[in-house]
């Protein structure tokens, strides 16, 4: 159905900065609710129903028209311009980060009249940041950024410049805002105006680029999901595999901003670059704080992040339903498995040393698995004693605390000091045995 007159939305700059506490809620139900806002009275440029079937759409970056042909409503006439090589770069970044969650692709267009998307700029004063219009299955949806903002004119993924391609994109796929009537912030979706810090996120003076939860929900009703989109091992964060940009963090200093749409495999939220505390989550449409952030990084609905690395803070680690391997590196780290047969990982005594000890709150005996395979060598023998010894043997004794209800896992490797290398604290009583551990030799009482 074609519309006889282009529905139009726009970004603007109001920055709200009040702060309201709200971490560590599972959104599930309000997902599905603020997909209606996000959609209603909107039409996308899929002409059926069939989900599993790719939209394709042609953009174009190369006509330039005046803002008056296409734009009635201004008052004044206003200077146009063909987009720079910036604009180009990361207008590309945006519509991939859309087809990346979404059962839709772009191709730019060979000639301008094929195009279904037109992008251009406009230069007028005001807090207007760009225009979008809604889709025209008779005809095209341009896209209107406003040069007067430096950011618009240089672009990236975590200033506000890339965040408004993001979002003026989404309108032009058939988003609406999602900050009205309910208040969801761009914690939760790229369309909306309201500050993350509105419902208790920080992203540091930095801008998100890429749809959130909200958006990956409602893009995927309009389109159907991508299942294509990291079907293998993906590892985001350091080390990443992912081979995105905004899923990358290669230094201490890099801040992520996203919302995780992955399609299958085994993967891995891998932190340890970072120095500060972190509270990393793995269960979906909840929220992590990554890298000094807070509320920066969440899942997607219906996806599995199987395991977490933390970094050499002291990190709050939450597992999920699934098998998970949980590593907290160094700091004083706290585990929750969280269900599922779960493997908590040591790579070094310094992970859990005996003046900053992990707890781990959930071990289950013959489900969960203590992996110290990367501590010992091959050759070593290890003994559970009642008493370490300190004579050089690789030792390993548990003590409960009834008071506090913790057991307390102790590991010696040398004769250096009399006292043990290695502590890591169990909430609840437990009695190990060689079955609880993953070691690259022997284990004998």
């Amino acid at each position: 159905m074609m519309f006889m007159s282009y529905s139009r939305e726009h970004s603007n700059t109001i920055i709200k900065n009040e702060h309201v506490m709200r971490r560590g809620i599972h959104y599930k139900n309000e997902v599905k609710g603020v997909i209606a806002p996000q959609i209603s009275s909107h039409q996308s440029w899929k002409e059926n129903t069939i989900h599993n079937k790719n939209t394709n759409l042609t953009y174009s970056f190369s006509r330039a028209y005046t803002l008056w042909d296409y734009d009635r409503t201004f008052q004044q006439n206003a200077y146009v311009s063909l987009f720079n090589p910036a604009q180009i770069h990361q207008a590309k970044i945006a519509m991939q980060s859309w087809a990346d969650v979404a059962n839709i692709s772009f191709t730019e267009a060979s000639a301008d009249s094929s195009a279904n998307i037109l992008f251009l700029n406009f230069q007028r004063p005001g807090n207007v940041a760009g225009y979008a219009y809604h889709p025209n299955l008779g005809s095209f949806s341009p896209i209107w950024i406003n040069y007067s903002f430096s950011d618009n004119q240089h672009p990236s993924r975590l200033n506000y410049g890339g965040g408004v391609l993001t979002h003026e994109i989404g309108h032009a796929l058939g988003l609406g805002h999602s900050h009205a009537p309910h208040g969801y912030t761009q914690q939760m979706s790229v369309m909306s105006y309201l500050s993350e810090q509105d419902s208790g996120a920080n992203y540091g003076q930095h801008y998100l680029s890429t749809p959130q939860m909200y958006d990956i929900a409602a893009i995927q009703y309009l389109y159907g999901a991508n299942l294509h989109t990291r079907t293998g091992d993906t590892v985001y964060g350091f080390n990443s595999t992912s081979y995105r940009d905004h899923f990358t963090a290669t230094h201490a200093s890099d801040a992520l901003i996203f919302c995780v749409w992955d399609a299958g495999g085994n993967d891995t939220f891998d932190f340890s670059g970072y120095k500060q505390n972190q509270m990393i989550n793995l269960n979906e449409l909840c929220f992590s704080d990554v890298g000094g952030l807070k509320g920066n990084v969440s899942i997607a609905a219906d996806v599995t992040i199987e395991n977490a690395i933390g970094g050499s803070g002291h990190d709050d680690i939450i597992g999920n339903h699934t098998n998970n391997i949980l590593t907290g590196n160094g700091g004083s780290d706290q585990l929750w498995g969280n269900g599922g047969n779960n493997t908590f990982r040591y790579a070094s005594a310094r992970d859990s040393m005996t003046t900053s000890p992990d707890t781990i709150h959930d071990f289950k005996s013959g489900r969960d698995k203590i992996d110290l395979s990367q501590l010992m060598p091959s050759t070593d023998r290890v003994i559970f004693v009642d008493r370490l010894s300190f004579n050089g043997q690789t030792e390993m004794g548990q003590q409960y605390n009834e008071v506090a209800d913790i057991t307390y896992l102790m590991i010696d490797f040398d004769a250096q000091v009399s006292e043990c290398d290695m502590m890591i604290k169990f909430t609840g009583r437990h009695h190990f045995t060689a079955n609880d551990f993953i070691l690259s030799t022997s284990l004998t009482a």
